[in-house]
């Protein structure tokens, strides 16, 4: 086998990382439901089995958030290029105020406030 042959079944076995994943949390949702029916209230456990329960609750808080923050990391990288993309480069607005047509002042507001200025004709 060649080394690239090896890197593309590499590739194509992890191609779908997610679907893995949501097949292994539907395995792990139906056997803690399972346990659960089973388990009667004010049952021993051996001690073994309750730190595998502890264990296995850490470790899926512990992925779902590094998910949950990966997820807001993108959420505000879209949020920054959108505002980026619709503000103007002056950070000025010009707006009209007087009579229409033209006439009248006009107003640009800036970071700073209003700077009023003169129509010329």
């Amino acid at each position: 086998m060649k080394t690239k042959d090896f890197i593309r079944e590499d590739y194509e076995e992890y191609h779908d990382e997610a679907g893995m994943v949501k097949s292994n949390l539907t395995t792990i949702i139906r056997s803690a439901e399972e346990l659960d029916n089973i388990l009667h209230d004010n049952e021993n456990m051996a001690e073994w089995a309750q730190e595998k329960i502890a264990v296995v609750k850490s470790m899926i808080v512990t992925v779902k958030d590094y998910v949950a923050s990966e997820h807001e990391k993108e959420n505000s990288l879209k949020i920054a290029e959108t505002a980026s993309a619709g503000a103007s480069s002056s950070g000025a607005v010009a707006t009209s105020m007087g009579g229409g047509a033209g006439f009248g002042k006009s107003i640009f507001m800036s970071r700073k406030g209003p700077v009023k200025t003169k129509k010329t004709k």
